[in-house]
């Protein structure tokens, strides 16, 4: 904003610093592909916004929008038109202080947002909560291929559940259900969708407050003609109040709580001195400050665990409540409980300065800049712990019928996770130079080269209190098929003053391990070669014709990926993972820990059950793209153009997530694999390597008609394919999954990107109506002019193809050391076929339907991992692939059309000033947007949509209206 970078909320990655109002703003430009070698930090785009100054005139406006659910349609998977109020509201005010010197800018806004959201969740049933499960020896019920039959917990198999106190199957003995989680289960409210199943039965409309407040200060004053100085403050203050799916104490809602707030500052100050008319310099100083707070509901209630009959659950300031229940199987129930939160606070520093210097047709710029970025933040993962039941211990062992939700009955609980509330402090620094020429060779000819240096510190710990793990040795397994590897664990020389536990370096030597101290307090080593070349070319063919073109490549910043930062290591950070014994058919027994019991206490002077750590390769592969491009530019008519472009780019080191202590082979389904790991004895190992690539190409084309005869429209079309293999660093969902790290790698899980969408076309266009003053009808009376006279509409249409729809899980036993996937076997938008054995027991006659968008029947299952003999080890590649399946990314889902029109006119009041008054009609035509399907399974109800697409930050799908006023004076 004005020249100055905004950073984003570096955690989330989501939250930008500042956003101004629209009447605040002078101009904004976007920049893609190939642009000027000035900006940098961003190998995608640059959006340069400046906002207003004061004049000698004084100016400004005054607006209000306003949206209700009284003028919404139904959402179409909503029971009802969930509540939707907002108002939005503001000014803005320029004027003199002192004629051509001083000038005074200002805008505020607020803006007022609730709405509720329609949602689907997975609810007991009333016998469930009786411990009667009946249900689930009815497919039609449960989407399973068959009865899901549920046995005497422990018996592994062996005894129906029920038979010792001559229960009907899949009933349980009053004695061995346990009362707290029979509590639990009665505080979820009760089913009230999808007719009696066991599955996405629960339908509601989550409220959500969203309240902002924000404004910005600008002074401009011109000291001479040759010096000109202005400054600006901004400020805004967001405060997100969220509902919750199963109320103030089951909670159940995600990670962020029920209360979010955002507080952001941002002052920046600019110098420019005119030397000559040819040479001229610009001096910027900038900086950002910025708060996020997220706090889950009972954030300060240190009595709710114990009052349902929790035991041992820990408490802090801002980190009471539940601990997170999941409930999971091929039966299971939505989590209860709530999820990690996080609070963080940042303060960016930069400093920039820029001289353009003309000479005959060149016009060169250089300059440098320097930003220290300080970054605060205490993530709170899971400070109450995380229990989690699969089924496992009421079912055979190894089998995929199961109920997550009959174990939480049995308080027979598989693994669980606790963790600390670490506080880290990371500062780093971006410096950057560069030199832009553009050049008008010829009177046809421009050529813009330019060339860019970027340098990204790696991030320190103010206090020294940040760990790396870094492999040193082979990796393999031993004669005995046990893992073995070689690593350090490092740390920086001021961290000698932290005592580490004996048994812990005692572990981490039992794993061939070395604990090492380095001079490097950031642990890392930057790249620091980070040269960007950039050229472009513009050239005449005809006076109606332009060829451009252009190459460059573009680094992308390093930024903090949240707790898979170094910070968030023993003994700094807290944690232990209590993993599920070996199930099988001679031993299946619970973690010793039960809800009454809670988990053991975290100390940093006992040894981590098996510690895990957050890991970066130490030498920094600085993520970088080379675009490129070719357009050609044609007028048809004095306002009439056309254009077309190829469009491509490839990136390279992206950042993406590696798990050095993982399993080195796949053996039988249900078996503890830790053996297996390079490192045994030692934990779950998240690693950010600079190992991901992506491609992209596209053929973009466009037909511009610009104002004229009241008539302006802009249409596009682009065909594009993206491709990569980048797993997300930063922990999103949407990433690449890698189905085994060692035994298929990366390169294997190049696919479809999550991002990919193939075909986009849109139009957007403004017409002024002919009649009234002016104009060709209608012109004559002043009360028909005021009545029909000045109206302009506007309409705006977007189609576009579907996004994929990520990895198909399988049903039945899938080997253990690896992640699984359905394969596709047919072609899953034909209905009909055959179902494949252990998929899906019927094949729908329809597809691309809510009910199955997909034909579950195209998918079957890999080898099942239960059919590995025990004790085998399954090590090669094409063997691997049989029992971890396809790729991710193959199939689509829904695309999507949507219009939007607005209708406005300005009345003329006073002079140039003007009344405007606004109605918008987003989605005009009510055309419902369908969600991606779920890809749980390849069960009967696979393909499944319960939801619309999210398009736009509080609004529903299903038409809306706005109405607004803005006087402009």
């Amino acid at each position: 904003m004005d020249n100055n970078t905004n950073l984003v909320d570096f955690l989330n990655g989501a939250t930008f610093v500042m956003r101004p109002p629209p009447d605040a703003l002078a101009e904004f430009n976007l920049q893609t592909s190939n642009y000027s070698a000035e900006f940098g930090h961003s190998a995608g785009a640059v959006l340069n916004a400046s906002l207003k100054s004061g004049t000698n005139a004084i100016h400004g406006s005054l607006w209000e929008y306003f949206r209700s659910d009284k003028m919404n349609a139904r959402n179409w998977n909503a029971l009802t038109v969930p509540a939707f109020h907002q108002n939005q509201f503001g000014a803005t005010l320029g004027f003199p202080i002192l004629k051509d010197k001083l000038f005074y800018f200002g805008d505020i806004e607020a803006n007022r947002v609730s709405f509720g959201s329609p949602q689907v969740f997975t609810v007991p049933t009333a016998r469930m909560r009786t411990g009667d499960f009946t249900e689930l020896l009815n497919p039609s019920l449960t989407g399973y291929s068959g009865p899901i039959n549920l046995y005497q917990p422990g018996s592994r198999g062996t005894v129906p559940l029920g038979q010792p106190c001559g229960r009907a199957q899949n009933v349980f003995c009053p004695a061995d259900i346990n009362a707290t989680a029979q509590n639990i289960l009665n505080l979820y409210p009760s089913p009230n969708v999808n007719n009696g199943k066991t599955y996405n039965n629960y339908n509601t409309n989550i409220g959500r407050r969203d309240n902002t407040i924000q404004w910005d200060q600008r002074l401009d004053w011109n000291i001479s003609t040759k010096d000109q100085i202005y400054g600006r403050y901004s400020y805004a203050h967001e405060i997100i109040n969220n509902g919750l799916p199963f109320g103030s104490t089951l909670d159940g809602s995600g990670y962020g709580g029920e209360r979010d707030t955002n507080l952001s500052q941002n002052g920046m100050f600019s110098e420019t001195h005119v030397f000559s008319p040819s040479l001229t310099n610009e001096f910027r100083a900038g900086y950002n400050w910025g708060v996020f707070r997220f706090l889950q509901p009972n954030a300060n209630n240190s009595t709710l665990a114990s009052s349902l009959g929790l035991g041992n659950v820990p408490f802090s300031p801002f980190q009471g409540g539940l601990p997170q229940g999941q409930l999971q199987g091929t039966v299971g129930t939505s989590y209860w409980g709530s999820a990690g939160t996080s609070n963080e606070s940042q303060n960016v520093y930069q400093i920039l300065d820029n001289m353009t210097k003309i000479i005959g047709n060149h016009s060169m710029k250089y300059g440098v800049a320097f930003q220290n970025v300080r970054f605060y933040y205490t993530y709170a993962e899971a400070p109450r712990g995380q229990y989690n039941f699969n089924g496992s211990y009421t079912s055979i062992p190894g089998s995929s019928a199961t109920s997550g939700t009959a174990d939480f009955l049995a308080n027979q609980m598989s693994s669980a996770y606790i963790s600390n509330v670490p506080a880290v402090h990371d500062q780093q620094w971006y410096d950057s130079a560069y030199f832009q020429d553009d050049w008008r060779a010829t009177s046809k000819l421009t050529l813009n080269l330019g060339l860019r240096w970027d340098w990204y510190q790696p991030y320190a710990e103010s206090r020294d209190q940040q760990a790396n793990f870094v492999l040193t040795g082979p990796i393999g397994l031993n004669s005995s098929g046990v893992g073995t590897g070689r690593a350090v664990y490092q740390l920086p020389t001021g961290a000698q003053r932290y005592s580490l536990s004996p048994a812990f370096v005692s572990l981490l030597a039992a794993n061939n391990v070395a604990v090492q101290y380095v001079d490097n307090a950031r642990l890392l080593e930057a790249q620091k070669v980070n040269f960007a070349p950039r050229f472009g070319f513009a050239y005449q063919l005809s006076p109606k014709s332009v060829i451009r073109g252009g190459y460059g490549i573009f680094y992308g910043g390093l930024q903090s990926h949240g707790n898979g930062n170094l910070g968030a290591n023993y003994p700094f950070t807290l944690n232990s993972s209590y993993n599920q014994p070996t199930c099988n058919a001679t031993s299946c027994s619970p973690l010793p820990y039960t809800l009454q019991s809670g988990l053991p206490a975290l100390n940093a002077s006992a040894v981590p059950t098996q510690p895990g750590f957050h890991a970066t390769d130490a030498s920094i592969k600085t993520p970088y793209t080379q675009n490129y491009s070719l357009s050609f530019q044609y007028a048809l008519s004095s306002d009439f153009v056309a254009s077309v472009a190829y469009v491509g780019n490839v990136s390279r080191h992206l950042s993406t997530y590696w798990a050095p202590n993982s399993s080195l082979a796949l053996t039988t389904a249900g078996t503890n694999t830790n053996n297996l790991n390079p490192f045994p004895t030692l934990g779950w190992t998240g690693q950010i390597q600079y190992a991901g690539v992506s491609d992209y190409n596209s053929l973009q084309t466009k037909l511009e008609k610009r104002f004229s005869h009241g008539l302006s429209f802009l249409a596009t079309y682009t065909w594009a394919h993206a491709l990569d293999n980048s797993s997300s660093a930063g922990g999103l969902s949407n990433g690449i999954g890698v189905r085994s790290y060692y035994l298929l790698g990366l390169s294997s899980e190049y696919t479809n990107s999550s991002y990919d969408i193939r075909n986009r076309f849109t139009f957007n266009g403004s017409y002024q109506l002919p009649f009234g003053h002016g104009r060709s009808y209608l012109n004559t009376s002043r009360l028909l002019d005021l009545a029909v006279g000045g109206w302009q509409v506007s309409a705006t249409f977007t189609g576009q193809g579907g996004l994929p729809l990520g990895g198909i899980s399988p049903i039945g036993s899938t080997a253990s050391g690896g992640s699984a996937r359905a394969v596709r076997i047919g072609d899953p938008f034909k209905a009909g076929g055959t179902a494949p054995a252990g998929g899906a027991n019927s094949c729908p006659s329809q597809v691309r339907t809510k009910d199955n968008w997909y034909n579950p029947c195209a998918f079957a299952n890999p080898l099942p991992g239960n059919t590995i003999p025990a004790g085998t080890l399954i090590t090669n590649p094409s063997q691997v692939l049989a029992y971890l399946g396809d790729k991710q990314n193959l199939i689509y889902g829904p695309g999507f059309w949507r219009a939007d029109s607005s209708l406005f006119k300005n009345f003329t009041t006073f002079r140039e000033q003007f009344l405007q008054f606004r109605a918008d009609a987003f989605n005009l035509f009510n055309h419902p947007t369908l969600g991606n399907p779920s890809n749980t399974s390849n069960g009967s109800n696979g393909g499944q949509i319960t939801g619309p697409k999210n398009l736009q930050a509080n609004a529903p799908d299903a038409r809306f209206l706005q109405l607004s006023l803005k006087y402009v004076f």
